[in-house]
């Protein structure tokens, strides 16, 4: 009987320190899962959204930024090659204007490391269909992930305000007898500065400032000739290019060689061909100007430069 019952009570024990085992184990890993949690909350609280607006005439130039606060580099994922958007709403709360609308990305997967205190920024244009009025231009980033852990609820974005003051009208109508020979010289001086403005309007289709690694880009061409210069300040002066239309890849991967490293800026001109035959029927041809991060190898400081809208009015 005293045999039984102490086989009886070695078996309890062992159950016991069996589960109590299990439960120490399931505790740390709910800890530790709870602990990434926290973390990943901490670092998404230390990311910045930060945007102005600068107004001239009917345009407004909208620039922002995304600063890592925080004391430890992170890396942020992107679900594709789209980093910020953009969204512009009138007094009535109308969105007219979307960033991404006329745009393509990749949609792989890309990546930007932010060291503490760093900071990703851009700028962008609204020129097209503005009129005088108030409206509020919201910034987003859609951030993924954070060092890889999911934070796609999260919101980065800013909001700021601004005004399209009406244009006031150059001259005055009453005057316009007396003001004839001023105005036979304005319009003589007109007519010699039509094609020179008309070529500066063609090659600076895109001007974007403010890139960590592209700046002053401008272009010019149509029809799958395109030349794009700027500046760019990359590491070891290597950066790549490739250019889609949101479907194909119709210019591979290639690289581009500057004179010199960052922190320096160094000028460049790319000279795009591409077969009439390749071009698309519908959708915008874009120009993707990259590097690969040293440490993954992901394309980082991604910069879209729309080369040509096809299949619009």
């Amino acid at each position: 009987m005293r045999k039984w019952l102490s086989l009886i009570l070695m078996v309890g024990l062992v159950v016991l320190t069996a589960c109590g085992t299990d439960e120490e184990t399931e505790t740390q890993a709910n800890d530790s899962e709870q602990e990434q949690t926290t973390d990943v909350a901490s670092l998404a609280d230390n990311l910045t959204a930060e945007s102005e607006v600068e107004t001239e005439n009917k345009k407004a130039n909208i620039s922002f930024s995304l600063t890592n606060e925080g004391e430890e580099a992170v890396e942020l994922g992107f679900a594709s090659g789209q980093q910020f958007d953009i969204h512009i709403t009138d007094e009535n709360g109308e969105n007219v204007y979307t960033y991404s609308a006329d745009r393509s990305f990749t949609q792989e997967q890309t990546t930007k490391e932010l060291e503490a205190g760093g900071m990703m920024e851009n700028a962008a244009m609204w020129e097209e269909n503005v009129e005088p009025g108030e409206y509020e231009a919201i910034v987003s980033f859609p951030v993924d992930t954070i060092n890889g852990e999911d934070v796609s609820d999260r919101d980065f974005e800013s909001t700021t305000s601004f005004t399209i003051e009406a244009s006031k009208e150059s001259g005055n109508e009453t005057n316009g007898e007396s003001d004839s020979g001023e105005e036979t010289n304005n319009n003589t001086e007109n007519e010699d500065t039509t094609g020179k403005e008309s070529s500066d309007q063609s090659e600076e289709t895109t001007s974007i400032e403010g890139n960590d690694a592209f700046r002053n880009l401008e272009l010019s061409g149509e029809n799958g000739e395109y030349t794009v210069s700027g500046e760019a300040r990359v590491f070891e002066g290597t950066f790549l290019y490739r250019v889609e239309d949101g479907h194909n890849e119709l210019v591979p991967e290639t690289p581009v060689q500057v004179d010199s490293g960052a922190p320096s800026w160094s000028s460049f001109e790319l000279d795009i061909s591409i077969p009439e035959s390749d071009l698309p029927d519908f959708g915008t041809l874009t120009l993707m100007l990259y590097e690969n991060s040293a440490k993954d190898g992901e394309p980082t400081n991604i910069n879209y430069v729309p080369l040509e809208q096809f299949g619009g009015e």
